[in-house]
């Protein structure tokens, strides 16, 4: 199994980066400027090569993003 990583880190002008192990990142990306209540284009979501997982690391690893961004 793979582990649901995340890092969030505030930019300037109200923005923020995320670093997240999901394979869906333009769902994290509206889901954290919902939550954050800032616009969409100041969230950037980078994902990396996850490979194969059917699925499962689309929705799975959105709850680490969104929780680290709030945390900031």
């Amino acid at each position: 199994m793979e582990p649901q990583t995340a890092l969030a880190v505030p930019d300037e002008d109200n923005s923020i980066t995320v670093y997240s192990s999901n394979q869906c990142p333009e769902n994290t990306h509206s889901i954290i400027a919902r939550c954050l209540g800032i616009p969409e284009n100041n969230v950037r979501v980078i994902t990396r090569r996850v490979g194969g997982g059917f699925g499962g690391k689309s929705i799975k690893a959105m709850p680490v993003s969104i929780y680290n961004s709030l945390k900031i």
